[in-house]
């Protein structure tokens, strides 16, 4: 007790589960397992959208699709921008290379920006070469200063944009939020603040998990926008972007009545358009039908009843629009390859 009491007066962030077993079992290429180069003054917020992703995944999944690691030089906790200190799980030289498939570089606003020696010659090394290389805020300095940005495009934070341009005028800067970058052999991928780095590890984790898996994530990190930019722009097709208003009506209803589901005439009827042409404007913007689509919010509904409340079964197939238990228990194990009752369980 009195070990946590000294560590809180210090302002540090006492360790947790933050060491994970590496995800194993995986296709060649994912990105599954990561560590987290910590440099002094990273961004705090950076680092926390960035393994809240990572978090939010495995809970969605109610499994381990994800590990991560932190990591200082020296193994010491770690100063961030806010002034609370985090604790490691590892030190640079006793990084387990073989265990991990990308190393991101933390950077933050404060971060010496000059060549770390030991940094430096440590991404030099050969087998850290074949791994996924990232750099969150201005982390990507410690990567253009091991010379591994060669013709590979990044982003760095605005602040340090003329720096960067004028110390590695061959290293290609893009004026964007966050870059992904996949060749042979390369794979890099940079941001330029905090909170692109949620919008740019939700990207990574599209490619091996798809955009419905990482549309549950956005429904729960970021519930609290308020405006049609719910969730990161790589989600959706060019012809999603901007809804017709007569779609964004129909859904709106298809929200607000979901225990007393409206037909598809009483829909049609209610936002003034034939049935026909609800069933046009959910193909061409959706991909999807109405019926579809009405479907899954219900069932997302359901999810959310399940893991937040502890209403009965009957009570939240009921308040979902289901007409009994084991119809709606079909239509849940088939949409999250799951039972209801497992998803109620703790992970």
């Amino acid at each position: 007790m009195a070990e946590t009491t000294s560590q809180q007066a210090a302002g540090n962030i006492p360790p947790t589960d933050m060491a994970q077993a590496s995800v194993a079992g995986k296709s060649a290429g994912e990105l599954r397992n990561f560590a987290f180069l910590l440099l002094e003054n990273f961004s705090m917020m950076a680092l926390t959208s960035a393994v809240d992703a990572l978090r939010t995944a495995n809970l969605l999944a109610e499994s381990d699709l994800f590990s991560y690691q932190l990591v200082s030089i020296d193994g010491a906790s770690i100063c961030g921008d806010l002034g609370f200190s985090a604790v490691v799980d590892t030190t640079l030289a006793d990084l387990n290379l073989s265990q991990i498939d990308a190393l991101v570089v933390c950077g933050g606003l404060r971060v010496d920006l000059q060549a770390n020696p030991v940094v430096t010659r440590f991404l030099r090394r050969p087998q850290v070469k074949t791994l996924a290389l990232g750099s969150l805020w201005n982390g990507v300095f410690a990567l253009a200063h091991a010379g591994l940005l060669e013709a590979v495009p990044c982003a760095v934070h605005r602040e340090n944009r003329a720096s960067f341009r004028e110390l590695f005028n061959k290293v290609e800067l893009k004026d964007r939020a966050y870059v992904l970058h996949d060749a042979p052999q390369t794979k890099v991928f940079s941001c330029a603040g905090g909170s692109s780095a949620l919008d740019m590890m939700l990207e990574l984790i599209v490619e091996t998990q798809g955009k419905q898996f990482v549309r549950g994530i956005c429904d729960i990190l970021t519930c609290d926008r308020i405006n049609d930019a719910s969730e990161p722009a790589f989600l959706h097709d060019p012809s999603e972007t901007q809804l017709p208003q007569n779609l964004k009506d129909v859904i709106a209803l298809m929200e607000n009545n979901m225990e007393e589901m409206l037909t598809p005439e009483e829909i049609a009827a209610l936002v003034g358009i034939t049935r026909r042409q609800v069933e046009r404007l959910f193909q061409r913007y959706l991909g999807s039908t109405p019926t579809r689509h009405y479907l899954e919010l219900r069932l997302k509904r359901s999810h959310q009843l399940l893991t937040q409340t502890q209403l009965s079964m009957n009570d939240i197939s009921l308040a979902c629009g289901f007409v009994s238990y084991p119809h709606f228990s079909k239509c849940y194990r088939q949409f999250f390859n799951k039972t209801p009752s497992s998803s109620r369980k703790k992970p």
